[in-house]
């Protein structure tokens, strides 16, 4: 999704006899009757309705890999993120962390649906239309601040959603309908308001996360969620985390990544995206399944994708006696290297102010040595609320050539890129249509609100709302509310609903929906909350600290983080001077026909931040002679 827009769809099991004894037995799992550490994936098609993605049939495996002796697993990365944390933490289909242990109604598994009062929470909905309004407050960032963060959720993590084999769950009566008691014990559908003006019926679909199993198949209890990619900063949605989809993408036996006609992605014949009748539209294949969902992001596939073809060949030209998987490994390790110096010293910066600096987030000078304390794995709390702050970066509409497109018109529609590569990049980079980005608050627009994964006209089905199945998720996951937040990352308490200072000054419309202020969703809360005077910061302080905390973790618990000094797999001073020296602006320039762009693409032209030629970045950009 933009942040977890798209969820893959598995297959969730029963118990039944001997397991369902173990049911009443079990104090902290609940066993499930599965092979052990498999899952079979049947195809699935792509469920708008619940805003899922189909995964074509990676295994679901909770075991550990012992891969670890393996020569080549010491030098380079693993595809699903093994043999790098001594605990094997952050490696695929794993639980998430937790920042704060969950809470749910009956302290085991149940959503969150009542507040510190013991009363109802509010509809999703509803504090999606009377607390996040469609109010236009823009940024003088461009639309790639938004673009960055949503391509780097799609290397970090992705939560399957339950499913059962040949049937797709539904949760709402006919034509969004109120659900029919008893309902699937996998649904928790949101009940819209009685005054609906957008959405026809009562009820939007929403599927729970899939539960997390241990080691003997047992669901875990209290409910975790799974984490189907691998944690690490390490281009995942480049190359895949798994060895299967990995080799899918390969080239076979050659150092290059499948294309279609040299430049494009290659083809996805499982997909389910939109094509247009008598042309030769067709879905694309990446590292991650939700390439397809917006056309910016498969902009930002193909780039990458451009990237690892054109340095690969550049490698086998500077070392001819190297394997063609050396020449593959060595150009996957400079990729995710470079998502590394783009995320931490380009990207974070801007998102934090004073406090990546705080964090020691930045790499610029020195090495990294890891910290065996430093957990790598992805934290419930940062997938499933606070990286989708840059749900509020998104605009109403993209530049594309001489066309202002409606968000909602290039959903899972990868034609565009197709036809408008180069349009859709000048758009998102600034150079073309002068959009800006939203400005991180409460607001977000409709696209979003009325109109995520809205079916073309004429076909059937619906829009819905991205702020509703935010706030939906978190309480599906048992996160607690927002206040909890602020006391773990040592802020002082809130007053109430007349605290100007610590959510902002529209914090009296919060007032109109919650009971109280300890039972605000934290979604809600973090993007109310305003900026620390003199942080420099786009994000409150709350925020700040989740995403802190992650980011420091996602650094210093890699074991191959860039700029390691561990000397088995450490670049040379020089490669990482020339990795350092390279940015966005250089990695695009080099991989499109852009004629020029700022040296910061998060930001537009302006006389500190000018448009350079791109031959003149290509040339001040990496240096592949250092390697070799």
């Amino acid at each position: 999704m933009f942040y977890y827009f798209g969820i893959a769809l598995f297959v969730v099991g029963q118990c039944h006899g001997q397991d369902a004894e173990k049911v009443a037995s079990a104090p902290y799992s609940v066993c499930e009757l599965r092979t052990h550490g498999f899952y079979n994936l049947p195809q699935m098609s792509r469920a708008l309705s619940t805003g899922s993605v189909s995964d074509a049939g990676a295994a679901f495996r909770q075991d550990f890999r012992d891969l670890c002796t393996d020569v080549n697993s010491k030098k380079y990365r693993t595809f699903d993120g093994s043999c790098n944390h001594p605990k094997n933490w952050g490696t695929s289909f794993k639980p998430l962390a937790r920042m704060l242990p969950a809470e749910y109604d009956n302290g085991v598994s149940s959503p969150r649906r009542r507040g510190s009062l013991g009363t109802p929470l509010p509809s999703p909905r509803a504090i999606s239309r009377f607390v996040h309004p469609s109010t236009p407050d823009l940024i003088s960032r461009t639309i790639m601040i938004m673009q960055w963060g949503q391509w780097l959720d799609h290397d970090l993590s992705v939560s399957p959603v339950a499913s059962e084999v040949n049937r797709v769950i539904k949760c709402c009566g006919p034509n969004g309908t109120r659900p029919v008691y008893p309902i699937d014990p996998n649904c928790f559908p949101i009940i819209l308001p009685s005054d609906e003006e957008n959405f026809a019926g009562q009820c939007m679909e929403f599927v729970r996360s899939s539960p997390a199993l241990d080691k003997n198949n047992c669901t875990l209890r209290p409910r975790e969620q799974i984490n189907v990619l691998n944690s690490f900063v390490d281009a995942s949605q480049v190359y895949g985390s798994t060895d299967e989809l990995a080799a899918r993408l390969r080239v076979e036996g050659d150092f290059l990544l499948k294309t279609k006609d040299e430049i494009f992605l290659p083809e996805d014949v499982a997909s389910a995206c939109i094509k247009r009748p008598g042309t030769n539209d067709y879905c694309f294949l990446a590292g991650d399944v939700r390439v397809n969902e917006h056309a910016s992001l498969g902009a930002m596939h193909t780039i990458w994708l451009r990237a690892h073809n054109k340095i690969a060949k550049q490698l086998r030209a500077l070392r001819p006696k190297d394997s063609n998987e050396e020449i593959f490994q060595l150009t996957r390790k400079i990729i995710g290297a470079l998502q590394q110096v783009i995320t931490y010293n380009e990207w974070l910066p801007i998102i934090l102010g004073k406090h990546a600096t705080t964090q020691k987030l930045p790499s610029k000078t020195g090495r990294t040595q890891r910290l065996l304390s430093a957990d790598p794995r992805i934290l419930n709390e940062f997938s499933t609320a606070a990286l989708r702050f840059g749900h509020s970066f998104i605009p109403d509409v993209f530049p594309i050539g001489d066309r202002r497109v409606p968000l909602r018109q290039l959903f899972n529609r990868p034609a565009e890129v197709l036809d408008n590569f180069d349009d859709l990049v000048a758009g998102i980079t600034g150079v073309a249509g002068g959009k800006s980005a939203q400005k991180i608050d409460r607001n977000f627009v409709v696209e979003i609100t009325n109109h995520l994964f809205e079916p073309p006209t004429g076909s059937p089905g619906r829009g819905l709302d991205l702020i509703a199945l935010n706030i939906q998720r978190s309480r599906d996951h048992g996160i607690p509310p927002y206040t909890a937040y602020r006391a773990a990352c040592g802020l002082r308490p809130l007053t109430g609903f007349d605290d100007v200072d610590g959510l902002g000054p529209n914090v009296a419309q919060l007032a109109r929906v919650y009971r109280s202020i300890d039972d605000i969703d934290l979604f809600t809360g973090l993007v109310h909350e305003p900026a620390s005077p003199g942080s420099n910061a786009l994000v409150g302080p709350t925020l700040a600290c989740i995403l802190g905390t992650q980011f420091y973790n996602l650094k210093f618990g890699d074991r191959f983080f860039f700029d390691t000094n561990d000397k088995l797999i450490a670049f040379t001073d020089n490669q990482l001077k020339s990795l350092r020296n390279t940015t966005l602006a250089k990695v695009i320039c080099s991989n499109t026909n852009i004629e020029a762009l700022t040296n910061n693409v998060f930001s537009f032209s302006a006389k500190a931040n000018p448009l350079v030629p791109c031959q003149q970045l290509e040339e001040e950009g990496l240096n592949l002679s250092l390697f070799a």
